[in-house]
């Protein structure tokens, strides 16, 4: 039996997920935060050998993107819930990899 194609909605949505993330710095973000869970931004930058201000941006264009949240907590903003599509993206690397 031959696979249907996938929706077109499905499709776009994806795709805007691949274009957001489609930097290797936010991945490496991404894979810290599935591994590691909801974590501070300075975790994040530690964990990721990133400057702050990169890691920030990075952050803040995931959240708008939807691919993560944030909560604020006093002054500090924890991140955390990839995406369904990004962490379907991340099993495909780790996968492929064989991790």
């Amino acid at each position: 039996m031959k696979p249907k194609p996938l929706p077109d909605e499905y499709l776009d949505q994806v795709s805007q997920t691949i274009k957001i993330i489609g930097h290797p710095q936010r991945l490496r973000i991404l894979e810290y935060i599935d591994l590691h869970g909801e974590s501070t931004v300075s975790a994040i930058v530690a964990g990721v050998c990133g400057q702050q201000a990169a890691v920030s941006q990075h952050l803040n264009k995931m959240r708008l993107a939807g691919i993560i949240q944030a909560r604020r907590d006093g002054r500090q903003v924890y991140y955390h819930s990839p995406s369904e599509n990004a962490l379907t993206i991340l099993a495909c690397l780790r996968r492929k990899f064989g991790r």
